[in-house]
């Protein structure tokens, strides 16, 4: 009976492959050509024609493999090729019926009325509408523009495909007729090569009735996007942002905030359970030590996700805060790119989130095949609670998977909301005006650094805009100081009778200083810098500066005790070790006195103290001095001291008051000598000036009157 059973399956195999062979090898490429183009005019009929030849092969494969010493794999990729072009036909089908029906998905006419008949002012809900129904009509146009060139691509592709397999046809076709020994094998490779051939004709009417209607579709959305680009245009100029539409918005976010906060509960009630459940002995069976573990750690997980949600529920609210601030132009250029930036962040996040749901449900199946896998048999398990336990897992998984599922919806909406604002943000940047595109350079450049911290106080950040300004507000308290002291000099300059010189430069030093300190004390305030910050130069450090800075601050204590000791002033004819001269300036750190001729000699205030100092006006600036004159003998005694007095009465250094004094002092070998007495003051003048000028007028006041001043002379007398 088997026998026979097999004879008749061969003998039908063997007719229907002859069948086969003989339409391949008898059909040449015109006669295919025109076959095949009947077939596009009717796809259903075709597609169901080639169902039944499909099945047909399906039921013999196995004998035309054993028959014709063919492998069963070409039989299987011929079922493959018929495969595809049953599913190309249907396409072809489906896609003809659409044809000239309107397709309202994205937005419909009654959509698009309501919207144009709407009157300002419109309400913030009514915008997210618009909005929304915008950026869908947009990226359904970007996506049938990206389909329609691709379609076309396919279309060139699918041409040249053509050729390649009527080539392909031709030379199989030829080797069909020489060789009789593979005639049968060539022509089963005819039948899979016509099946090429019919799947690119089909490809290509396909590909042809997508762009038929995608062109159609354009047309329309393109039409849409105009309308809806005057509408949103006029809602952006007049949307009002009321208290209610927030109300109804926040609502919105409530409502999955609780939902999200209930399950947290629940979840944090299901890990308790699961740890007191873990503790008790009679849950300790093999399915339990699987179960409760593995139930724990996707609690954790669902958990974090779901703490994740919520935050992004309170980004979604500051959202729409946040394009209120942004349409009435509280945002500055600088914001407005801020935010932009954090709307990026946001639609990553909900991306990356969308992975993780993603990637935990793909773990949730592999649990449950686990489950099944593992404790699927009933007999697996040793006692009823475990049946009980493990059906209730499974029924946890199948929940979990439809909150997961849940999470997907929203994270979606919740990244078109942010990718709405985005958009927005995007278009207002665009439309930004110079200045504000110029006081963002700004503020992105400049500002930049000047907010740049440089070091910390504590937790007070030291910036470069807060140092400049301390130095500029010390600078300023310098140039306060030097004006200050410029008056205080002024000011003693016209009151000389009452305050020495000395004086005035002790109170100018102390002018000085004390606005120097009073700046430094302002600039730390200002730095937040407290006076304990010094404390860093204790220890090693102040050794260091101390030994650097031993002989600067020796000169300037050196230089406090001279100016408040008064020992030395201003004006006072000195003696400094060897050096002879007239104080004139009296610092912190030296002491500068006026030599003859003219030379300023700079000498170190701790020099000066160390050294032997004779003050000459130290009580009194007067200074009794003498010259001597001697004249001959014959002279007259009474013109002599006559000029002399004339002289000493015209020289302006010689003080009237205590007057002068002349006296003929000394009979001498060959002169009379005078001596005259005088005073003058060292606070102006040197003594040796003084005296050299009276020597030289009463010189040439002898000379004019012919009175001789004679030299020495001796008489030598020779005795005979």
């Amino acid at each position: 009976m088997n026998l026979r059973k097999n004879s008749f399956c061969l003998f039908l195999a063997a007719l229907i492959f002859s069948f086969f062979m003989g339409r391949a090898n008898a059909a040449t490429l015109a006669d295919i050509r025109e076959e095949l183009a009947r077939y596009q005019t009717e796809p259903a009929a075709r597609a169901a024609q080639v169902v039944r030849d499909l099945r047909r092969v399906r039921n013999i494969e196995e004998g035309l493999a054993r028959q014709y010493d063919i492998p069963v794999s070409e039989v299987l990729r011929y079922e493959y090729e018929l495969s595809e072009i049953i599913n190309t036909y249907y396409s072809i089908h489906f896609l003809q019926l659409h044809t000239g029906t309107d397709n309202d998905f994205t937005l419909n006419d009654a959509r698009l009325k309501e919207l144009t008949a709407a009157k300002p002012p419109y309400s913030f809900v009514f915008y997210l509408g618009v909005v929304e129904d915008f950026e869908n009509c947009r990226q359904s146009f970007m996506l049938w523009q990206e389909n329609l060139a691709r379609y076309r691509e396919e279309l060139r592709k699918l041409s040249e495909k053509k050729g390649e397999i009527e080539k392909e046809y031709r030379l199989c076709r030829e080797k069909s007729s020489i060789s009789a020994e593979n005639r049968l094998k060539y022509n089963f490779e005819l039948l899979i090569i016509r099946a090429k051939l019919e799947l690119c004709y089909a490809s290509y009417t396909f590909f042809e009735s997508n762009i038929k209607i995608g062109g159609q579709e354009f047309s329309e959305l393109k039409e849409k996007i105009d309308t809806l680009e005057q509408i949103i245009k006029n809602v952006r100029a007049n949307v009002d942002f009321s208290a209610d539409d927030f109300a109804i918005l926040d609502a919105r976010v409530d409502e999955k905030a609780r939902l999200l906060e209930n399950t947290l509960v629940m979840l944090n009630d299901k890990y308790k359970l699961l740890g007191e459940v873990r503790r008790r002995v009679e849950f300790q069976t093999d399915f339990a030590k699987y179960w409760i573990p593995t139930e724990q750690k996707l609690v954790e997980d669902e958990t974090l996700l779901v703490l994740d949600f919520v935050e992004m529920c309170s980004a979604t609210r500051l959202t729409w805060r946040l394009m209120d601030d942004l349409f009435s132009g509280k945002l500055t250029l600088k914001e407005r790119r801020e935010l932009q930036a954090r709307m990026k962040a946001l639609i990553k996040q909900c991306r990356v989130n969308i992975k993780f749901v993603d990637d935990d449900l793909q773990g949730l199946r592999r649990v449950a095949l686990e489950v099944t896998h593992r404790f699927g048999e009933d007999g697996w398990l040793k006692t009823k609670e475990e049946i009980s336990m493990r059906n209730e897992f499974r029924a946890n998984i199948d929940a979990r998977m439809n909150r997961y599922l849940s999470y997907i919806i929203l994270l979606g909406e919740m990244s078109g909301q942010f990718e709405l604002l985005l958009t927005e943000t995007e278009r207002m940047i665009g439309e930004a005006n110079t200045d504000d595109k110029f006081e963002t350079i700004w503020h992105d450049n400049v500002g930049g650094l000047l907010d740049m911290e440089i070091w910390s106080i504590d937790d007070y950040p030291i910036t470069v805009k807060k140092l400049s300004l301390a130095l500029i507000i010390f600078l300023l308290g310098l140039l306060t100081t030097h004006y200050a002291v410029v008056l205080t000099r002024r000011h003693f300059e016209k009151r000389t009778e009452r305050v020495s010189r000395h004086s005035s430069l002790l109170i100018q030093n102390i002018v000085f200083y004390f606005g120097l300190i009073i700046s430094f004390l302002i600039t730390l305030w200002m730095l937040h810098i407290p006076l304990t910050a010094f404390a860093f130069m204790g220890g090693a450090a102040a050794i260091a500066i101390g030994l650097g800075t031993q002989k600067i601050m020796g000169d300037t204590l050196s230089g406090i005790l001279l100016l408040f000791q008064r020992k030395l002033r201003i004006g006072d004819e000195v003696i400094i070790g060897d050096t002879h001269g007239i104080v004139a300036e009296i610092t912190l750190q030296n002491t500068v006195l006026v030599c003859q001729q003219s030379r300023h000699l700079i000498i170190p205030n701790s020099k000066v103290l160390e050294s032997p100092v004779l003050n000459l006006t130290l009580n009194n600036s007067l200074s009794r001095t003498e010259i001597s004159v001697s004249i001959a003998y014959d002279s007259n005694v009474s013109q002599a001291m006559g000029i002399i007095r004339e002289v000493l009465s015209e020289n302006p250094n010689v003080l009237k008051t205590p007057p002068f004094r002349i006296i003929l002092s000394e009979f001498e070998d060959s002169a009379i000598k005078f001596t005259a007495f005088f005073f003058i003051d060292l606070s102006k003048v040197f003594e040796s000036n003084v005296q050299s000028a009276v020597r030289m007028s009463i010189l040439d006041a002898f000379r004019e009157h012919n009175i001789e001043i004679p030299f020495p002379q001796t008489e030598v007398k020779i005795k005979e």
